[in-house]
């Protein structure tokens, strides 16, 4: 019974022996040692990647959006390039407006004046004194006729050129003193138009008595 109970005592000795041996095997081996390690460096990496400095730098693709933007965008082929600048330029009041209104203009009359200034008779029944008659002279430009008329009685001649004169006789009547009146109006024709100049020529009536 002695020698029992001895050998279960060594053998329970034993057994606490080793338990007691891998517990302090386990907490200092090597193999754990070099397993730890290797957490240091992912958990520097979980925190810079969730660093809020780190997030709020810009990246390096945010300056060719920007750049992006101001080339396609707005300025090159917005109001600049297609805008109202081209269309303005192009088709509008440059192109076909002015144009139009120079190609279609009515005649003109540079001038319409009397070249020589007319008198009434004069001198005596026996020796009497011829009137002079009047002489009209024009210029006109950009015309397809040109027409005279005399007092209001319808057109005289309309065939004269552009350029040109015409003479004409001054009738005179009424006592001596009198002031004799003729009217005188020259119009101008073309597809687009007409104008006309009127002249009022006087000659004082001489008397001419009979001797």
């Amino acid at each position: 019974m002695t020698g029992q109970a001895l050998l279960r005592t060594s053998i329970v000795a034993l057994t606490a022996a080793l338990v007691v041996s891998g517990c302090t095997s386990a907490d200092t081996s090597p193999e754990s040692a070099s397993n730890a390690a290797p957490s240091a460096p992912a958990t520097a990496e979980s925190t810079d990647a969730s660093d809020p400095t780190a997030a709020a730098e810009p990246t390096p693709a945010s300056a060719p959006t920007a750049v992006d933007a101001t080339n396609g965008g707005s300025t090159d082929g917005g109001a600049t390039g297609g805008g109202s600048t081209g269309n303005s330029t192009g088709g509008g009041s440059t192109g076909g407006g002015q144009s139009g209104a120079k190609s279609g203009t009515g005649p003109t009359i540079t001038y319409f004046r009397v070249a020589q200034k007319p008198s009434c008779p004069a001198g005596t029944n026996v020796n009497p004194i011829p009137g002079t008659p009047v002489v009209l002279e024009w210029k006109v430009g950009n015309v397809d006729s040109v027409a005279l008329s005399v007092d209001g009685q319808g057109v005289y001649a309309d065939n004269y050129p552009p350029t040109g004169s015409e003479t004409l006789t001054f009738p005179c009547g009424g006592a001596g003193g009198d002031v004799q009146r003729h009217t005188y109006q020259l119009t101008v024709r073309n597809s687009h138009g007409k104008q006309s100049k009127t002249l009022v020529v006087t000659a004082t009536v001489n008397e001419v008595p009979e001797v």
